[in-house]
C-alpha cells in the first residue's frame, strides 16, 4: 500500500458525505481500503490479493483450532 488517501461517499441522513481513509487500512464497510493510483496498478493488486488470502489462510487454521479469527 501506499501513504495515500481512499475516499468513499458514504450516506448521511438525506444526503452523502465524503470519508477518506489511508490506503491500506480499514475502509467505512468493514474492506480494505484502496486508493485509485493501487487499484489501477497491477502490481499492487497483486500484493493485496496475496496478503488477503494469506489473511484467509490464517483465520482458517485459526478456527480450526478453536480460537476464532486474528
Amino acid at each position: 500500500m501506499c501513504d495515500r488517501m481512499a475516499s468513499y461517499w458514504i450516506p448521511s441522513g438525506l444526503d452523502y458525505r465524503e470519508v477518506e481513509t489511508k490506503c491500506g487500512n480499514t475502509a467505512w464497510d468493514g474492506s480494505r481500503a484502496i486508493c485509485d493510483t493501487c487499484s489501477n496498478d497491477p502490481r499492487a493488486m497483486a500484493e493485496i490479493e496475496r496478503q488477503e488470502s494469506l489473511i484467509e489462510e490464517d483465520n482458517a487454521w485459526a478456527a480450526s483450532a478453536g480460537w476464532g479469527e486474528y
